[in-house]
């Protein structure tokens, strides 16, 4: 168990538990605009590969985006011994967001790669407004 102050109260809780509501609130909101922004491609204009390049994006950078909050809780909790596999996990993280436009759009339309980046950059933004939202607003749900 760790104890942690969140704005002005402290919370017993085991390590990223309080990340929870957060991240659900982030993934639901990115997904489904995702989701949207891809069937708005591939229903309106019949741009089935930036579409799909676009939900490849969100889902990679989702996960890049909870891995680094998992790095830095596995950091804080262990120490300098673990900045060697820290420097491992972040050029393989690299490797993988950077790559994956290639493999997914590949010899495609240009845009592919664009709405990839964007659906890879959209849930940062999202979970930028979330915080925001909890900052400014003082409010525990994160989800509301």
């Amino acid at each position: 168990m760790v104890k942690v102050a969140c704005f002005g109260h402290a919370k017993t809780r085991a390590s990223m538990e309080y990340f929870r509501p957060y991240q659900a609130a982030v993934m639901s909101y990115s997904l489904v605009v995702a989701v949207a922004a891809g069937a708005a491609l591939s229903l309106i204009w019949r741009q089935y590969i930036p579409a799909v390049a676009l939900f490849a994006g969100c889902l990679i950078g989702l996960a890049s985006l909870f891995h680094i909050a998992g790095s830095f809780d596995r950091l804080m909790k262990a120490g300098k011994g673990y900045v060697p596999f820290l420097s491992i996990e972040g050029a393989l993280r690299v490797l993988l967001a950077g790559a994956a436009p290639f493999v997914i759009v590949g010899h495609g339309p240009w845009l592919g790669y664009f709405t990839y980046l964007a659906g890879f950059v959209a849930p940062l933004a999202v979970a930028i407004l979330v915080y925001r939202q909890q900052v400014v607003y003082g409010r525990d749900d994160a989800a509301t």
